[in-house]
């Protein structure tokens, strides 16, 4: 059983893609779409586990579900950043491809997770 939100898996990957973000946009040269794009995508990836701390912090399942909801919005919304930041070339092709594969695997979970609430839920109510 969860402690906290912190024993999640998914807020754990999550989190490391924040970092990943803090570590890639430091190092970015600082212009006028450098620091739009940074501080975009630091609050788009920032939001990803902060939805889940909140919806787990939040206690009912179906408040948790749409905060995973949220949450999802925000992987697509981080996607779109750092897909701009390749364009930019601010980030590799490559370091693009390993972003997009650790969102795939929190995208899935938060699929598993949402479905799982919705099934929590149902046996719940009847």
């Amino acid at each position: 059983m969860q402690k906290s939100y912190k024993d999640l898996i998914i807020w754990q990957r999550a989190q490391e893609l924040f970092e990943m973000v803090c570590e890639d946009t430091k190092k970015w040269p600082k212009t006028i779409i450098a620091n739009t794009i940074a501080a975009q995508l630091a609050r788009s990836m920032s939001s990803i586990s902060t939805n889940v701390a909140e919806g787990y912090g939040r206690g009912g399942p179906k408040e948790f579900e749409q905060f995973f909801r949220y949450a999802r919005g925000s992987l697509a919304e981080s996607d779109n950043w750092l897909y701009k930041a390749m364009r930019e070339e601010l980030i590799s092709e490559l370091r693009y491809s390993e972003y997009c594969s650790k969102m795939e695997e929190v995208s899935k979970m938060t699929a598993s997770f949402i479905n799982k609430l919705r099934l929590q839920f149902k046996i719940k109510t009847i």
